[in-house]
């Protein structure tokens, strides 16, 4: 027994990260091996420099124990590749401060690995996140009390590679969780956000990224609204000024036109300002004649400063709650059945008719795809609406809140 709560530390490692490597590629079936074994050597590495900093330094435990439980709460919540690949280091450095691995006892590495597939089970089929948390935790907890009973003699590091271990230990755990929070697309650690909608109604809402982009974009808006369904497309702002045409023609089929940022740059996020927003507005409001009172970030990814600005121009942040990664899909019947395997009522379901406001872009995959998941939708009871009518908010502001010309005009 007492090789096995050993070597269970070791076990979190390949149990641990296969939650964060399924979530972060969207569906289990995706989650490929060099993606897995990528954040696994990442964990290693971490935790082989933990090992040779921290052995036999009680702090350092102590610290461990945090990382570790931090760590196994951000594991659901990982929903991108480098937000996984941090929370995979961190949870390697903090396991580094508490197993105790000497070369002669080499085993222990062993039986952690077997017993690790036993753990996988538990935290991908069996437990949640917060059950599976609590027994890392306790874990956790009973190597460091190991490691605190052994008097921290043995080949205990000098007090510098300590220091720095313990600073490197904590400045990575606050950084996963911010790179978690900032980036899943249903945590609100930074601000509210809008996920899903009523569970208690058969609507969802379909909505599609990254346009206008021309031809697909406008075969997407026509063939929904032949269907008698109205969509909402969060639309870039330079999109919009390349191509004003086909904004209002999705206005002109009942489509709602929301805000996806001017440049959907991956870091303008972190701009506290973030003047991409009314950037946006302007473009929109010229172009379209309308003022979107709904936003969304590109790639999700929001923090604090972001909610706050939204939310002053009466604006309402809205990420989602279904995603088939369909941007790097080439599958149109695997695409809707992914989906469809994904919705719920009140799911958001996120889809792309451009790809990062550069147009043109082959959009075939979701436009194969959606009959499919129109007829997936239909059988299931579930109604295709816009978001304003699934969460119950106007779609637009006044004018003059994206124009502030035509209110002084007004006025005069």
């Amino acid at each position: 027994m007492g090789r096995w709560l050993v070597g269970l530390p070791a076990a979190m490692l390949p149990a641990g990260l296969a939650l964060p490597a399924l979530s972060a590629v969207g569906d289990p079936q995706h989650a490929g091996p060099l993606y897995f074994v990528t954040c696994l050597a990442v964990a290693v590495a971490f935790a082989a420099v933990g090992i040779r900093l921290s052995r036999g330094s009680r702090a350092a435990a102590v610290m461990g124990v945090a990382i570790v439980a931090l760590a196994s709460l951000l594991l659901e919540q990982a929903s991108y590749p480098g937000a996984a690949a941090v929370v995979a280091a961190a949870l390697g450095w903090g396991i580094g401060a508490l197993v105790e691995w000497p070369p002669e006892r080499r085993w222990r590495a062993i039986s952690g690995l077997i017993g690790g597939s036993e753990t996988l089970v538990l935290l991908r089929f069996g437990l949640g996140v917060w059950q599976a948390g609590l027994a890392l935790i306790a874990i956790a907890l009973w190597c460091c009390w190991r490691s605190l009973g052994s008097g921290g003699q043995s080949h205990a590091p000098g007090r510098a590679p300590r220091a720095a271990y313990l600073g490197v230990a904590g400045l990575l755990a606050l950084f996963s969780a911010f790179w978690v929070g900032s980036t899943s697309p249903s945590v609100e650690w930074f601000g509210q956000l809008t996920y899903h909608g009523p569970r208690d109604r058969n609507e969802v809402a379909l909505t599609f990224d990254d346009g206008p982009n021309g031809a697909a974009t406008a075969e997407i808006g026509r063939f929904l609204a032949d269907r008698g369904v109205h969509a909402t497309f969060f639309l870039v702002g330079k999109a919009v000024v390349r191509d004003p045409g086909t904004a209002t023609a999705l206005l002109s089929d009942g489509h709602i036109v929301a805000n996806h940022s001017y440049n959907h740059g991956a870091f303008s996020y972190l701009d506290p300002s973030y003047p991409e927003l009314m950037q946006t507005q302007r473009a929109i409001a010229e172009r379209v004649g309308v003022c979107p009172a709904l936003f969304r970030p590109p790639h999700g990814t929001h923090t604090w400063f972001m909610s706050r600005i939204v939310s002053g121009h009466g604006m309402r942040l809205v990420t989602w709650d279904v995603s088939a990664k369909d941007w790097v899909e080439d599958d149109a019947v695997r695409l809707a059945k992914n989906i469809l395997a994904k919705v719920k009522p009140g799911s958001i379901i996120l889809l792309h008719d451009g790809i990062d406001g550069i147009p043109p872009v082959d959009r075939s995959v979701v436009v194969k795809a959606l009959p499919a998941i129109l007829d997936g939708l239909k059988a299931r009871g579930l109604k295709p609406v816009a978001l304003d009518v699934l969460l119950g908010t106007p779609p637009y502001l006044p004018l003059s809140e994206c124009l502030p010309a035509v209110a002084d005009g007004a006025a005069r």
